[in-house]
């Protein structure tokens, strides 16, 4: 029955939608001196509803009022026909409802000339009216002892991009966390398609609820230089549709996200976009993708170090942490937080698959790989190393150190119990489990304080990853590491290569015109030395002989 009721639904609504687009295209859509008639004409009847429509509303709202000018007005009239008195008997009455009635008009002329104003006003003024009774249902209100239900104080409503936000005082005995636990049911109370939490100052809490369901994805342009800067890097757009930043330089950060999530959009975002900076030498990339480069390689030439296999990775881990060594003793009693120059970039390693190296290598690998990481998560953030990891599994035995990462990123995870393990207590104000499977590259972003924000990060297609690393390849870029062939393009090439070596050997060997080889193409074979006879063997020593069988005879 559901079933049947929400496929009448849908045709219903598809019919709805193509009538109103045959309409639009034959009304206000018509080119020429026609269509621009019609849209004037729609631009005046909407006008003159919504000047209707507000005074009609004032009107309700003021019913009272309302009814006793009509009453005194037609009174008036009454008298006056009754009276028969000679002259006009409407104008009087009529102006007198007009002048009682005036302000009704001006809020029907608001109405008319600014309708989005208006209609967010009176939405605003809708939820103020019913806040009392929508925070005594969602369990923050104090009931007192003569039945009165005291409730946070709304202290003003504002209107953004996607989002109306709440300004809400704790009362007395109540702290942030009692709103913070309030807000899912808040949320589904108003019909909200999500919220997020801001702290505006103690006890003061902005709670912002969506009035969209998902963020437009967006596409990334071209990194400039003015715009690479680690410390508020442009990422994507948020619920609001602002710019969404994140902050690289001082801090680490941890990428969790389950398959076809959009690990490789946050990825670029931040090799791309500090692109500018790492050509002019103020970042330095280096990159750990133990997949066989399957996401790093399109852009090799932006990153100093590279690694695709265990053995090289353990090589880059080594260089990151003696360089952390050597700026402990240039940056001792100087400076508690690396400077980015010319000379002494900003170091940023991007592993993409940590548990390729964490979890799925082979034992000494692990550990060594573990004692690095721990090294540079715990000393590398204010030495100007820092670390970028990219996990789908974020169980303990994949990213045991999750806890050193102050920023983390959670994409869409597959369960309430993943979220929980990636973002702990932020985790009912940043539920990832709950984003949709066509919105890839959306995630909720958990900064050092622990405050959520959703945004959804832009997309890196591979041709504009090619262009932005032909155009700021970085000073010295890495070479291709041995893992970088697959096993079966690497045996192709060992096979030409021994092709190759044979057949010069065989093009030497045919001799030429003149019935000679070629000296060039065949060298004098070199001379071995003769063998040394071969000392004789040393006699083996005989075999004990067996012992003699036993002739004697048991007598019956």
């Amino acid at each position: 029955m559901n079933t049947t009721l929400t496929g009448l639904r849908a045709a219903l609504a598809t019919r709805i939608a193509s009538a109103r687009a045959a309409v639009r295209a034959s009304t206000v859509g018509r080119p020429g001196w026609s269509g621009r008639t019609w849209r004037v004409l729609a631009w005046i009847a909407y006008r003159t509803w919504m000047f209707i429509r507000g005074l009609t509303v004032w009107m309700a709202t003021h019913a009272l009022f309302t009814v006793l000018v009509a009453v005194v007005a037609f009174g008036w009239w009454g008298i006056l026909t009754l009276a028969e008195v000679p002259g006009d008997l409407t104008t009087g009455p009529v102006l007198l409802a007009l002048v009682l009635l005036s302000p009704g008009l001006v809020h029907g002329m608001w109405a008319a000339i600014t309708p989005h104003g208006y209609l967010v006003r009176m939405h605003g003024r809708k939820m103020a009216a019913s806040w009392p009774k929508v925070a005594a249902a969602c369990g923050i209100g104090e009931r007192q002892v003569g039945g009165e239900v005291i409730v946070p104080k709304l202290s003003k409503i504002r209107y953004e991009t996607g989002a109306t936000v709440l300004r809400i005082h704790t009362m007395p005995g109540q702290t942030l966390e009692t709103l913070y636990r309030a807000a899912p049911a808040i949320t589904t109370t108003y019909k909200a398609h999500g919220f997020s939490t801001t702290t505006v100052k103690p006890g003061v809490l902005d709670l912002g609820l969506f009035t969209t369901d998902r963020i437009a994805p967006a596409t990334a342009a071209s990194p400039r230089l003015e715009m690479a800067t680690p410390d508020g890097l442009a990422v994507g757009r948020t619920r609001s549709g602002k710019v969404a930043r994140l902050k690289v330089r001082g801090t680490h950060t941890l990428v969790v996200g389950a398959t076809g999530a959009g690990k490789g959009s946050v990825l670029w975002s931040v090799v791309g976009g500090l692109a500018p900076a790492a050509h002019t030498g103020l970042v330095e990339f280096s990159g750990l993708d133990l997949k066989g480069g399957i996401e790093l390689e399109m852009g090799r030439a932006l990153f100093t170090r590279i690694a695709y296999e265990s053995t090289d990775a353990l090589r880059v881990l080594r260089e990151l942490v003696a360089i952390m060594d050597r700026r402990k003793e240039a940056m001792r009693g100087k400076s508690r937080l690396h400077e980015p120059t010319p000379g002494d970039p900003l170091h940023v390693l991007v592993v993409d698959e940590l548990a390729d190296l964490m979890a799925y290598s082979d034992f000494e690998t692990r550990r060594e790989a573990d004692r690095l990481m721990s090294k540079l998560l715990t000393q590398g953030r204010a030495l100007g190393v820092i670390v970028v990891s990219c996990v789908q599994n974020p169980r303990q035995e994949a990213v045991g150190q999750r806890n050193l990462y102050p920023t983390k990123i959670a994409l869409r995870l597959d369960s309430e119990i993943e979220t929980d393990m990636v973002l702990g207590p932020a985790m009912a104000l940043a539920p990832a489990h709950t984003i949709l499977e066509t919105d890839p590259g959306t995630a909720y972003l958990v900064r050092e304080d622990g405050s959520p924000e959703l945004m959804r990060f832009d997309y890196w297609p591979d041709d504009l990853i090619r262009e932005v690393a032909l155009r700021f390849a970085a000073p010295r870029p890495a070479r291709a590491p041995s893992g970088s062939l697959p096993p079966s393009d690497a045996d192709a090439v060992a096979a030409w290569t021994n092709a190759g070596r044979r057949l010069h050997a065989v093009d030497a060997a045919v001799p030429n015109d003149n019935g000679q080889s070629k000296a060039s193409d065949n060298p004098t074979p070199r001379q071995r030395k003769p063998r040394k006879p071969r000392a004789p063997r040393a006699p083996r020593s005989p075999r004990p002989a067996a012992p003699a069988a036993s002739t004697e005879e048991v007598s019956p």
